[in-house]
């Protein structure tokens, strides 16, 4: 997913799929800081990875991977 917002500093990703971490004031954007740990935790569960890249004011791309599918 890809998105023209404001983006963030590379130097904080490691903040970004934390529970209740944020890189924005909560006066500038809604949100309780969980959904992107929630999606962390859902991917890993699937045997994926997820990760962001960004640039301030520039927006952000998320992406991720899926484990294989097997046949039970």
């Amino acid at each position: 997913m890809r998105d023209n917002g404001t983006g963030f500093d590379m130097k904080y990703s490691h903040k970004l799929f934390g529970v209740f971490q944020r890189l924005h004031r909560a006066e500038e954007f809604e949100g309780t800081g969980v959904g992107l740990a929630m999606v962390q935790r859902v991917v890993h569960r699937h045997g994926g990875q997820v990760w962001a890249e960004a640039e301030e004011g520039r927006g952000a791309t998320f992406r991720f991977t899926l484990g294989e599918a097997t046949n039970s």
